[in-house]
Parts: C-alpha cells; sequence; structure tokens
C-alpha cells in the first residue's frame, strides 16, 4: 500500500488549489461516496481513508494536528463531519463501528451526479479527480437545500 501525503500530483499544481475555493467538507463529498460504491455499498474507515488519500490532493495544512483532537489530521476531522452530514441526510447509513454502507437514496444521488451509471459502472478515479471542483460545489448546494438548520428540505 502506498501512502500518499501532501505531495501535489502531476497536473495538479496548474492554477488555484481545489482548497482555496471549497471547503474540505464539500471536497470530500463525491470522493466518500465512490469510497463506498468501490467497496460494493459499504466501507470502513481506513478503506475511505485510503480511497480519500488517492483522490483528494491534501495540502500540508490538512495534514496538521486538529487543535481540538490532537490525534487527528485537519482532514479526518472533515471528513468525519462530512459523514456525519452523509448519515443525517440519509445518504449513508452506520453498520457499526467505524463502516457505513450507502443507502438507495445514496444510490440515487451517486446516479445523479454520475458517479456511477444507470448500468452500474463506476467513475474512473482521474476522471473524478478531474471533476473533483464541480462534484463539490453540486454538493454544497445539497447541504444549502438540506443540512443547514431552519432550512425546509425542497422535494
Amino acid at each position: 500500500m502506498v501512502v500518499q501525503g501532501a505531495v501535489p500530483k502531476d497536473g495538479w499544481g496548474t492554477g488555484l488549489e481545489v482548497s482555496e475555493h471549497l471547503t474540505p467538507r464539500q471536497t470530500f463529498c463525491a470522493p466518500l461516496l465512490s469510497a463506498l460504491l468501490f467497496g460494493g455499498g459499504n466501507a470502513g474507515i481506513s478503506d475511505i481513508y485510503v480511497h480519500i488519500r488517492d483522490i483528494v490532493p491534501l495540502s500540508a495544512r490538512d495534514w496538521e494536528s486538529n487543535p481540538l483532537e490532537r490525534r487527528l489530521a485537519r482532514w479526518h476531522t472533515s471528513l468525519a463531519r462530512a459523514l456525519n452530514d452523509f448519515v443525517r441526510l440519509g445518504v449513508l447509513r452506520e453498520e457499526g463501528h467505524a463502516r457505513w454502507g450507502i443507502t438507495e437514496k445514496g444510490f440515487a444521488v451517486a446516479r445523479e451526479f454520475t458517479l456511477v451509471s444507470n448500468d452500474g459502472v463506476l467513475i474512473d478515479r482521474a476522471v473524478l479527480r478531474k471533476r473533483l471542483p464541480e462534484f463539490a460545489v453540486e454538493f454544497e448546494k445539497i447541504y444549502k437545500v438540506y443540512s443547514r438548520p431552519g432550512v425546509a428540505a425542497a422535494t
């Protein structure tokens, strides 16, 4: 297993970094769904970590210790928040300690965002990397509509 750190990958250093435009929580949404799809519909936290590190360009700051939870890197906390949001939205369900599964609603969201085709073919990781900003902006629309307190869900 190759562990990737804050070293930028080829082709990612052009222009502004994704993190300058989007929050980490937004950025993790599509790769998180992709990790569960890649795992056959469910995955443990270690599988999710590996999948996220392979897709999301993490900065040196992302690898710093979280001031409130020193044993975790900042990106781990952002990922945990994204997981909790998806559970609250009904996109994921908890399947035990540090293990999640994708729900029917989650499969529908994945199809809507073309993370998986109607035939069940998963999006290529390279394509997901290229479209990460686009996916993150679209997922932010979901958060604005559904998960912010005091806002009624759109139907």
